[in-house]
């Protein structure tokens, strides 16, 4: 399959179109901005769980945000490796 932008200037081919990409530079910064919000996640979970008198709801949300601020820094990381 051929995807043609047909004009006197340019024609690119499907696969021209995926070799298009936003460079190194763009992935790394994409993933020091997630690992960023992860570390964010991670100090609002743990504020979460240090509330005086947390209930039992705020100690699972505090959890929950560890869990997915640990999980935003794994995948920042990976972005990272995949981009250098």
């Amino acid at each position: 399959m051929e995807i043609g932008i047909n004009n006197s200037f340019c024609r690119l081919t499907d696969y021209e179109l995926y070799a298009i990409d936003g460079g190194t530079f763009w992935g790394v910064v994409g993933g020091v901005a997630t690992i960023v919000g992860g570390i964010s996640s991670i100090v609002g979970g743990i504020a979460l769980c240090g509330v005086p008198e947390p209930t039992t709801l705020t100690k699972f949300a505090g959890g929950a945000c560890i869990g997915g601020g640990i999980a935003a820094i794994g995948g920042g990381i990976a972005t990272i490796a995949n981009n250098v």
